[in-house]
């Protein structure tokens, strides 16, 4: 060893010359009246400082005093006065340097433990490496064992163990048995998990450089995982050795191939073979393979190229190579049990026949690449995860080649540009087709909304696939009159048949587009009602139509135009209507077909179908009636498809259809629960009831996007504005009052006034007049909900639609006046009903019990109160105080009857949300008023 000692001193005595890098002054000591010696050790090609007071060398002093015998008088004696200044400091470095060659002449075999420490040899020198690693394990090596903990080396000691045992000296070099090498051998022989990490630069306050030091894994035995990073795949030797054991390797910032991982022996033959496959040529050597290795991770390398190293690797179940250079994906065919890879943040930019490589794998994690399209992908049959985020994906399209996988259940399609494409997830996960529900897309689990939307865009592609079936060729079209005899068509009167047609029976109404497809239904429908037709047909008139029947043959699909009913030219009673009713449906169902051939069959360019949503409307000309109704959206036109007979004693034909064009306004109800179609005149008002939220957004959403289809461009007359301001301007407007100006067509939302009144109507009916003003104002209503009471009490049969309110105490049933508020501008009257008549009321705390429907009608919800008459709630449930006794509904609304002492309600909630939060919000005011939680319970 070669000692070399210089000074740091205190600023304050004398600025040291800055002719060497160790004469620094140190920050830390500005304000110290102290000196600290900067010690140099020299061990061959390595070296290393360290820093000590005079105070340490008097402690060193006094332990090799009492252990070792040394003469007291070889270190430098202590100054009381004058101890910092220059002569006596410089004077003491060189007797303290002298001090320390003396110790280590005098101690040449082994340096006793008190000057190695002193000395740093434990951090920085073979011996003392090795001797301190030897005493940690001597302490907790059993304990590490036992607990089956990774244990943690670095390079620099495992290149000492192996220096070590090169050497022909004893392993206690110096007497102590707790240092003995073989407590390092005895633990590394059983240890199972082993982490190396290495280090970036010199070690510490040497010039030794880890990622340079050479280290032998051989003398690990029983390793079956083992990590290595920031060393030089050079460096590292015995990696062979672990073959026959070890089940997980990871590798990482360590080598760019992987062959010098895996094969280390290629370097040194140039023809090898795997132990077991059958060579083709002469091979100068068989390498065997690693018989239990199923992990293999080497990311965060430099790696370029998958090379046939992985022939040796035939168990690996999961290989994880992102974060390297890959471009292609090779030899991976090779690999017949992999089950998870991740290729992530690679180069690849295309994956042809993914199939041939990837075999049966579960996960593939591509996300970071520059992939723009998934051809490659589309017979993964068993891929169950796929993470595709932050690559250059932006055609939908592309969804398609994976869309037809039968296992996918995770879909990652982040930070691609096809993000920010609307609606991109239902766009998405419609390309799963009846798998869209099992589809997870982007860690978010589909909701009920979104398959929705799913199940009308299905509709919507499936129409276009009917239209391009139909187009593909002529068509053959019989058509078959309604005259009762060749004499009935002398003498026609023409009648429009869209004023008196059902165009559906009433049991498919269930088929709603979110749950069926339309088009299908409306085949099936179609199909069984002409198989109808023709029995009836065929046994009431066979003898007089046939001759009738072949003269009106078509070859061709008539125009709605052309399609007319020839009746006699006398009054039709009701037996006549009737019997047209049950004797023609196929003919009003074909009629409709005809007349929205366009929507349904032959869609143009002109016009496209945007939306089709089943609801219930109500006529401005008749509010007491809610009409079944199919309604439909294009690029121009609202139809109004209604399906009762009786429509004819109401409307004129002009009102089942509305042009954009000619439409004025939009109200939007309370909590979007239903929307109302203001035209011209009152023929053109219909209120139409979604009782569904979420519907109606989406309705306005198309209805708004079709209106700036509509827009025709500003009028080139000179402005303060520039042409494209005039144009958005005239598209977009602004809120201003709870009106928002689109394309100009006003969307009216509910203001604070109407919410108001109606917090107004249920607060007087909890409290007394008198005091109705004062308490609206900290009364508030909870949810806002339009359902159907079913009424089976003895006396009172049917279904009725209802307005149910929810507030903090209380639960409310009432009628509302949908289409006559707000009044119209032609109005001059006031209507003769008032907009909310209070029907029935019941306290939450009189709440029993909920029953939920199962099955066949989940929509049922059936809320049992206790009979107990509240003190704040009147008994007399009707607004019109002055009505008759007939009129006046019975204590409990006419309520279902259920036990004795019990009053149920039976409603019924379309939206399937809706009734979750009726449920969820009874239950929390429920538990808030009673201190226990609401039994709730399902019936078949």
């Amino acid at each position: 060893f070669f000692l070399y000692i210089s000074a740091i001193f205190n600023e304050r005595h004398f600025r040291p010359e800055k002719s060497g890098s160790e004469r620094n002054v140190c920050s830390t000591l500005l304000n110290l009246d102290i000196a600290v010696y900067i010690i140099e050790v020299t061990d061959g090609e390595h070296k290393w400082t360290v820093k000590h007071r005079y105070s340490d060398f008097h402690d060193l002093h006094e332990k090799l005093t009492a252990e070792k015998k040394v003469d007291r008088r070889l270190l430098p004696p202590k100054k009381m006065l004058g101890k910092n200044s220059k002569s006596l400091v410089e004077k003491r470095q060189k007797e303290l340097e002298l001090y320390l060659q003396t110790l280590l002449q005098q101690f040449p075999q082994a340096t006793p433990t008190p000057l190695a420490c002193f000395l740093h040899f434990h951090f920085y020198e073979i011996n003392g490496i090795t001797a301190a690693l030897a005493e940690e394990l001597f302490h907790k090596g059993e304990q590490l064992l036992q607990a089956g903990e990774v244990f943690s080396l670095r390079p620099l000691q495992l290149y000492s163990v192996s220096q070590q045992l090169r050497l022909a000296k004893p392993t206690c070099c110096n007497g102590d048995a707790k240092t003995d090498l073989g407590h390092i051998l005895d633990f590394t022989c059983r240890l199972r998990y082993l982490k190396m990490c290495g280090t970036t630069g010199p070690v510490g306050t040497s010039n030794i450089q880890e990622s340079s030091l050479p280290f032998d894994l051989s003398v690990f035995k029983s390793l079956l995982q083992i990590e290595i990073s920031e060393c030089s795949s050079q460096q590292i030797r015995g990696l062979p050795s672990l073959r026959s054991s070890l089940a997980t390797l990871s590798i990482h910032r360590s080598t760019e191939t992987m062959m010098s991982i895996l094969v280390p022996e290629a370097s040194e033959f140039s023809q090898w073979e795997a132990e077991g496959a059958e060579s083709g040529c002469p091979v100068t050597a068989v390498i065997p393979v690693w018989r239990n290795l199923t992990t293999l991770d080497m990311s965060h390398n430099c790696i370029s190229t998958i090379d046939n190293s992985v022939k040796l690797i035939p168990k690996v179940e999961f290989l994880d190579l992102s974060y390297n250079q890959l471009s292609t994906v090779e030899n991976l065919q090779h690999l017949y049990n992999l089950v998870h890879v991740d290729l992530s943040y690679n180069s690849l930019k295309v994956l042809e026949a993914a199939h041939t490589r990837l075999g049966n794998i579960k996960t593939l994690s591509l996300a970071g690449n520059q992939l723009d399209q998934l051809t490659g992908l589309t017979k993964l049959y068993s891929l169950v995860n796929l993470d595709l985020s932050h690559n250059q994906l932006a055609q939908l399209e592309e969804i398609r080649n994976i869309g037809s996988l039968p296992c996918l259940e995770k879909l990652n399609l982040s930070s691609n540009p096809m993000c920010i494409i609307p609606d991109y997830r239902t766009k998405v996960l419609a390309q799963f087709g009846d798998r869209a529900a099992e589809v997870c897309l982007d860690g978010k689990v589909t909701t009920e909304k979104e398959l929705d939307t799913v199940e009308v865009l299905k509709a919507i592609q499936k129409a276009k696939e009917v239209k391009d079936r139909m187009s593909s060729g002529d068509k053959k079209v019989r058509w078959v009159t309604l005259s009762q005899t060749p004499e009935d068509s002398t003498r026609p009167a023409v009648i429009s048949i869209c004023d008196w047609c059902p165009l559906l029976p009433t049991h498919l109404l269930s088929f709603s587009s979110s749950n069926k497809d339309f088009v299908t239904q409306l085949s099936h429908r179609l199909g069984s009602t002409l198989k109808e037709q023709k029995r009836t047909t065929k046994e009431e008139e066979d003898d007089e139509k046939d001759e009738e029947e072949d003269e009106r043959e078509e070859e061709k699909i008539l125009e709605p135009r052309e399609v007319q009913s020839h009746v006699e030219d006398t009054e039709v009673g009701m037996s006549e209507v009737q019997r047209a009713q049950s004797s023609s449906k196929m003919f009003f169902l074909f009629f409709w077909i005809l007349k929205f051939k366009h929507l349904f069959l032959v869609q143009s360019e002109a016009e496209e179908v945007r939306q089709v949503l089943w609801l219930s409307v109500v006529l401005y000309k008749s509010p007491e009636s809610e009409l079944t109704c199919c309604l439909l959206l294009s690029n121009d036109t609202i139809y109004f498809l209604l399906l009762l007979l009786i429509l004819s004693l109401y409307l004129s034909p002009s009102l089942h259809l509305c042009q954009l064009s000619e439409l004025l306004s939009v109200n939007v109800g309370l909590f979007d629960q239903y929307f109302r179609v203001v035209g011209r005149s009152a023929d053109h008002i219909v209120c139409c009831l979604s009782r569904d939220s979420y519907g109606t957004g989406i309705f306005l959403q198309e209805l708004m996007s079709a209106l700036s289809l509509q827009q025709q461009l500003p009028a080139p007359e000179p402005s303060d504005q520039d042409f494209y301001s005039q144009f958005t301007n005239t598209n977009t407007g602004k809120m201003q009052n709870y009106e928002l100006v689109h394309s100009r067509v006003k969307f009216i939302y509910p203001s604070e006034e109407e919410m108001g009144d109606l917090t107004f109507i249920v607060a007087e009916r909890k409290t007394p007049v008198s005091a109705a003003s004062s308490s609206s104002r900290s009364f508030n209503v909870l949810l806002y909900l339009l359902v159907f009471q079913v009424r089976t009490s003895p006396v009172i049969f049917g279904v009725n639609p209802r307005t149910l309110i929810l507030t903090s105490t209380d639960v409310f049933l009432l009628d509302e006046d949908y289409v006559s508020y707000p009044l119209p501008d032609f109005a001059k009257e006031p209507p003769s009903r008032e907009r909310y008549q209070l029907r029935e009321a019941r306290r939450i705390r009189d709440l029993d019990r909920v029953l939920l429907g199962y099955q066949t009608y989940p929509q049922a919800l059936t809320l049992v109160f206790d009979d107990l008459p509240g003190p704040d709630l009147l008994c007399h449930l009707t607004m019109d105080h002055f009505a008759a006794a007939e009129e006046a509904p019975l204590r409990g609304g006419g309520a279902s009857g259920g036990a004795e002492g019990e009053v149920q309600w039976c409603v019924f909630v379309p939206g399937a949300d809706s009734r979750e939060r009726l449920i969820s919000l009874l239950a929390r005011q429920w538990e808030a008023l009673c201190s226990r939680e609401l039994p709730v319970e399902l019936t078949g």
